[in-house]
């Protein structure tokens, strides 16, 4: 009974699409023009393209989090203001110019040669000018800047003070405490990397030394002009001369701006891509007979799809959807989508009587595959749905232009492709040649070998078909699968093999899986063999022990003044620093400072003030006037009306944080340790909305890897003829899915915001290639399981092989960037394509042949319908046949099919 509901459904669709395949046979043009007029006026919108420049908070940070919540919270509470405030106080990135500086023989740089270049470099940077409106601007009126004074590394203030103490290694690391203020504790844990020391601390060589310097970003006309500024610092610092010194540089916006390069630079090779393509659909869908060959038709397949990007990114270029870098994918992918489609109805409309009329053909080429598209359109646009509703910015735009694209391409795909098809099918019926439209002769007339090469073709009316004019009308390749492949993968012998091969495969998947690395940090994004890339890597190198500090924050009002709130910071700290992820020094608890400072100020008069009344805010503030104390004095906040201490913070330094999985670890322990303590605290760092990623990529992409596969489920229960199929292809969806993760891991693919968006993708086509075996196998017309393994692979196999192949030729061009996110992009997409054609072309005919018996009900329904039109049309030929089969005609006109072909052989 459930199977006869199914029957139902899918008889309906197979009839809706006939009816609607003969009706775009009689009016063609309007299927033509319109949607061409369509894609023009909507295309008009890229004329005000205009990329978005990319913010990696904003791109690749979950867009809800606790980091994000964090610093709202922190925000609201700590006034950041650019004119009196410390590094480690920042919330986001900012604005800035780096530099790493190393000896060019790779020596010692604390030599007095290399000093001395080291401070000219720094006096360069500080006159380094920018113009505007007439007017020279300098980095001290544009800088981060703390009591007055810009922002300097550490180590050139120890230079400019004493250049000697420096050269004779006369200080400790990472910290130093100078002679002239005991008071003053230096941190040189970010300025010089690649350290040497003795047992006592004191340094014996320095490598590397690292030059920072921080900009305003409190207004929009502060983040323009350090912008500009940041391009002079670029320019002119990787421009320095120096005989002694290789320079390294980074800005905040360097590893942005080389990606817009390599976008632009991809976007300029899309001609080559659609070059290939075109030479690649002319070459498999071209033939011998120059009436029936599909080469201009397969063009006009390609223009289709290209007709559907442009049309869906100025639509959304209109509406305002900014275009991110990483969508510059997507046409690529879009383009080899829409080729499969015109892929499938070529091979439909091949397997049409060609003694029927145009309409006739295209009501039985649309019957059959209308539904396979529409099938994997939906199913696509569905993958790319779910991705639109990730947490992840970049991963919407990228699915919300790409699933647009999608739905365009099925539009373009079933009017204006189907519209040039039905005119080529009248080309055909009156015999026309393919190039010149002019009436050619078939090939049995031929007056010259000439002739029978570059012009003749089509059929003779004036002669009795024959199977041999069926069997030209067929292109070699379907030949193959069904004369020699498909035989060769059924046959008894090679099954067993291929069971084992997939056993295989399916090990080294999970194998593979068991390697996969989390998270995409910023130095890969950096273009390949770019300034920014060797500045990651030597930061890497040198840089890499002492992380972003990580700011431990009492949200709420405690009472200080109580012991217990003493014992719980004092706690949280010790913990912190005996942590595996953090330094034991470094961190300065302003509490500590605070007592000692009483006691050094009050001595014994201590005792006779309250403590409460110590805790208040006049004598906190006096605290904070202190030169030595001044530093704690934007890390405190006061209750105006109360004078009570609202909230208040400490710095503890990440260990060894250079990797994804450090990052993300780093981030979880310290958050783990103030959760345990019972005053209101949190852990926070500029950085951490970033680290999200790495805790939010694993479960969101096994969240949409499971909603798709329900989903998917879902549409092949409506449009897949059982149930039983339709659980077949989500098993053969999750096979792909499996190998793909676990081979990528070896392939030195991360799982990160670029591969989850491929797997997104991955899912639309890995639903396609198994949907159009599966269906193939049990709605054709055999009776056993080896022939419809035979058939499905006959029918199907060719346009999965040429899918596989356009859509690796399509994003082939993306294999020549020199920037991950691309790189990325095709080495998963190829997997896809690969382990997509490799189950449908090997795995699942054989499991279907194993394990599922063909539906006959569907099928024996199915020519029922069709019988009664082959009657009332058959006045048109006198050869009776069944629609749904490639029918070849007796000398004595009796019905005859490839499949009796078969059983008689």
């Amino acid at each position: 009974m459930e199977t006869e509901r199914y029957c139902r459904l899918h008889l309906q669709l197979h009839q809706c699409f006939k009816c609607y395949g003969g009706f775009i046979a009689r009016h063609p043009l309007g299927f033509i023009i319109i949607p061409f007029l369509a894609s023009v006026i909507l295309g008009s919108g890229l004329l005000f393209f205009q990329p978005a420049e990319d913010n990696f908070e904003e791109s690749f940070a979950p867009l809800w989090s606790e980091a994000l919540d964090h610093t709202h919270l922190i925000e609201s509470m700590y006034h950041f203001d650019g004119n009196n405030a410390q590094i480690q106080h920042k919330t986001v990135s900012g604005l800035y110019g780096h530099a790493i500086i190393t000896d060019k023989n790779n020596d010692c740089i604390l030599t007095e040669t290399s000093l001395h270049d080291v401070v000219l470099l720094h006096n360069f940077v500080m006159n380094l000018k920018i113009k505007l409106l007439d007017k020279e601007i300098k980095y001290d009126e544009l800088c981060l800047k703390w009591d007055k004074q810009c922002h300097r590394s550490a180590i050139i203030n120890l230079i400019r003070y004493n250049q000697s103490l420096v050269l004779n290694g006369n200080f400790t690391y990472p910290e130093f405490t100078p002679e002239w203020s005991r008071n003053l504790t230096i941190f040189l844990g970010y300025d010089l990397g690649g350290v040497s020391f003795s047992p006592d601390y004191h340094i014996e060589c320095a490598k590397a030394i690292h030059l920072t310097y921080y900009l305003r970003y409190d207004t929009e006309s502060d983040i323009i002009i350090g912008e500009e500024w940041e391009d002079v610092f670029q320019k002119e610092v990787s421009n320095f001369t120096s005989e002694s010194l290789r320079i390294y540089t980074m800005t905040s916006r360097g590893v942005i701006k080389l990606i817009n390069i390599s976008t632009k630079t991809l976007l300029g090779r899309f001609s080559v891509a659609f070059l290939l393509l075109i030479l690649f659909v002319i070459g498999t869908c071209a033939m011998l007979d120059c009436v029936r060959s599909k080469a201009c038709l397969s063009c006009l397949g390609v223009l289709s799809a290209a007709l559907a990007v442009m049309a869906s990114f100025g639509l959304l270029t209109y509406i305002g959807i900014p275009f991110q870098n990483i969508v510059a994918s997507s046409p690529f992918l879009v383009i080899g989508i829409g080729i499969d489609d015109m892929f499938l109805m070529v091979a439909a409309w091949r397997k049409t009587d060609v003694t029927k009329s145009t309409e006739h053909r295209m009501k039985e080429a649309f019957s059959e595959a209308a539904v396979s598209i529409t099938i994997t359109s939906i199913t696509d646009a569905l993958a790319f749905g779910i991705g639109a509703i990730t947490p992840f910015y970049s991963i919407r735009i990228f699915c919300l232009y790409t699933g647009v694209a999608v739905v365009f391409d099925y539009l373009f795909q079933i009017t204006f492709f189907a519209g040039c098809m039905a005119l080529m099918g009248y080309r055909e019926e009156k015999n026309l040649h393919v190039m010149t439209c002019r009436k050619v002769l078939p090939k049995d007339e031929a007056p010259s070998t000439a002739y029978r090469i570059f012009c003749a073709g089509g059929s003779n009316p004036n002669k009795t078909p024959k199977e041999s004019d069926h069997e030209a009308t067929q292109h070699v390749i379907m030949n193959f699968f069904r004369d020699k492949y498909g035989p060769f993968l059924t046959s008894i012998f090679v099954v067993p093999l291929v069971v084992l091969l997939y056993i295989a495969y399916l090990g080294a998947s999970i194998w593979g899986m068991t390697q996969l690395v989390e998270g995409l940090t910023l130095s890969r994004l950096a273009p390949y063999g770019s300034y920014a890339a060797d500045y990651y890597d030597v930061t890497q190198e040198y840089f890499s022990t002492y992380g972003p500090p990580v700011a431990i924050v009492v949200t709420e009002e405690v009472d200080y003044s109580d012991q217990f709130v003493w014992d719980e910071l004092r706690s949280t700290l010790y913990v912190l620093e005996k942590s595996r992820y953090f330094h034991d020094c470094c961190s300065a608890l302003w509490l500590d400072d605070y007592l000692s400072y009483l006691i050094t100020v009050n001595g014994s008069r201590i005792r006779e003030t309250s403590v409460t009344e110590l805790f208040k805010g006049d004598n906190v503030r006096m605290f904070l006037q202190q030169p030595a104390y001044q530093k704690y004095s934007a890390d405190i906040v006061f209750d105006n009306s109360t004078g009570n201490i609202v909230s208040s913070r400490f710095y503890v330094i990440p260990k060894d944080a250079s990797t994804s999985n450090s990052q993300k670890d780093m981030m979880l322990e310290a958050r783990k340790i103030v959760s345990r303590s019972s005053l209101p605290m949190i852990a926070y760092s500029n950085v951490f909305p970033y680290y999200e990623q790495y805790v939010a990529v694993l479960p969101n992409t096994i969240q949409n890897l499971g909603i798709a596969v329900g989903a998917m489920f879902v549409v092949s229960i409506v449009m897949l003829p059982n149930l039983l199929s339709s659980i077949f292809m989500c098993f053969s969806l999750a096979s792909i899915i499996i190998g793909i993760i676990g081979f990528m891991s070896l392939w030195k693919v991360t799982l990160d915001l670029i591969s989850m968006i491929n797997l997104i993708v991955s899912i639309g086509f890995t639903v396609d290639f198994s949907a159009h075996i599966i269906y193939a196998y049990l709605t054709g017309p055999e009776r056993t399981p080896r022939k419809s393994a035979i058939h499905a692979l006959y029918t199907m196999g060719m346009p999965i092989s040429q899918a596989a192949i356009s859509t690796i030729l399509a994003i082939l061009i993306l294999m020549t960037s020199d920037t991950y996110i691309f790189i990325c992009f095709f080495k998963v997409m190829t997997l896809v394509m690969a382990f997509g054609a490799l189950h449908g072309l090997v795995f699942l005919p054989v499991f279907l042949m194993i394990l599922i018996h063909p539906d006959k009900k569907c099928c024996e329904v199915e020519q029922q319908g069709t019988a009664k039109e082959v009657e009332t049309e058959r006045g048109e030929s006198n050869a009776g046949f069944h629609s749904d089969e490639p029918y070849i005609v007796r000398q004595d006109s009796a019905p005859y099919t490839i499949s009796e072909r078969d059983s008689q052989d």
